[in-house]
């Protein structure tokens, strides 16, 4: 647990809950920047395409190459991944991180189950220690 001190920045981030240190760290590092209104969503779900920045972002700050990228026009739907993931999402799907739910659906605003998290950190794994 990295070492951290101060206060997180987001307004519904209560210091001492289980992950305050942790988004504490993730803000600091530059891994996570919340909504843009001051608050960062604690309890909030997570989309594929916020799951691919916030992977994106973390392979940034350890020094991996982020430049493999895939075309999200290969989705039916990968035009509807937003402006502000559109790189991350691209590097997720060209280095074989998120490929799809299938019948060439990207789905970069739905959630991911806790098994394409697995899925998706396994491969992540798997790509950084390579």
């Amino acid at each position: 647990q990295p070492a951290v001190t101060g206060a997180s920045g987001f307004t519904d981030v209560v210091a001492g809950q289980w992950y305050s240190d942790a988004v504490l760290w993730a803000s600091a590092n530059g891994i996570v920047s919340g909504y843009g209104n001051g608050s960062f969503g604690p309890g909030d779900t997570v989309t594929r395409e916020q799951l691919a920045v916030i992977l994106y972002r973390f392979a940034q700050t350890q020094g991996e190459d982020v430049t493999q990228t895939g075309a999200l026009s290969t989705f039916t739907d990968g035009g509807d991944t937003a402006q502000w993931a559109q790189s991350a999402m691209s590097w997720a799907v060209g280095s074989g991180l998120i490929s799809g739910k299938g019948n060439g659906v990207l789905d970069p605003q739905g959630t991911a189950t806790r098994a394409e998290v697995a899925a998706i950190l396994a491969r992540f794994c798997q790509n950084t220690a390579n």
